[in-house]
């Protein structure tokens, strides 16, 4: 019988809770952006005439008509996860003024829902706004004061576990509050650029969205 040291079993025991915790690479869905013919291997149905930006790194969203249908819902399964998306958002006040630029939804239920959408005001700002529904209710979290410069990169996240969902830009926590999410089923799609039915349209561009399941624990 092998026998280690406490020094060896101690590097072990930490090597075996790195591993064990957080998604591993294959874990995370990841949409990339880069073309209008399928997204994450999924087909998609185009509004529009979103543009693939030069050097087929991202998708430009006019603002009035362009979207994107994906027929998937990657967090299907999550009791508790990560929604992550690279945008830039465009001047577009006070035509574009409230944003929606990703819904996952079934189209026939509209009990159940989470929205990724932005705001902006009359000095070239825009500030986050993170809203999940189910049929018992519904949480929108916003702050006009947690306002960024727009035409600029940035990564706007919705986390939920352990009944609280946070929203973050950049890496940062802006708002959060208690919601008991109740998950969507896996006939739902996702929307991006644009609500699923075709208003509240995206002016800007968008580089990736990422999909991170999360153990259900703090």
């Amino acid at each position: 019988m092998r026998i280690f040291s406490p020094e060896r079993k101690f590097l072990v025991l930490l090597y075996l809770l790195a591993t064990s915790c957080g998604p591993t690479p294959q874990d995370v869905e990841i949409w990339s952006l880069d073309n209008t013919q399928e997204i994450g291997g999924n087909a998609l149905e185009v509004v529009g005439n979103p543009e693939v930006a030069p050097g087929n790194d991202y998708l430009v969203f006019d603002g009035e008509q362009d979207g994107l249908l994906i027929d998937a819902n990657p967090v299907a399964e999550m009791q508790a996860f990560t929604i992550e998306v690279d945008f830039m958002p465009g001047e577009g006040f006070p035509e574009q003024r409230e944003q929606r630029f990703l819904h996952i939804q079934d189209p026939e239920d509209e009990s159940r829902r989470i929205l990724l959408e932005l705001r902006l005001n009359d000095k070239q700002e825009w500030y986050g706004d993170w809203f999940i529904r189910s049929e018992d209710e519904s949480l929108t979290l916003m702050d006009s004061t947690k306002t960024h410069p727009v035409n600029e990169w940035y990564t706007m996240s919705l986390v939920y576990r352990n009944g609280k969902v946070r929203g973050l830009v950049n890496g940062k926590e802006e708002v959060s509050g208690d919601f008991k999410y109740l998950p969507i089923n896996g006939n739902a799609k996702t929307s991006v650029g644009t609500r699923m039915d075709r208003r509240s349209w995206f002016k800007g561009a968008i580089r990736e969205i990422r999909f991170k399941p999360l153990a259900n624990s703090e």
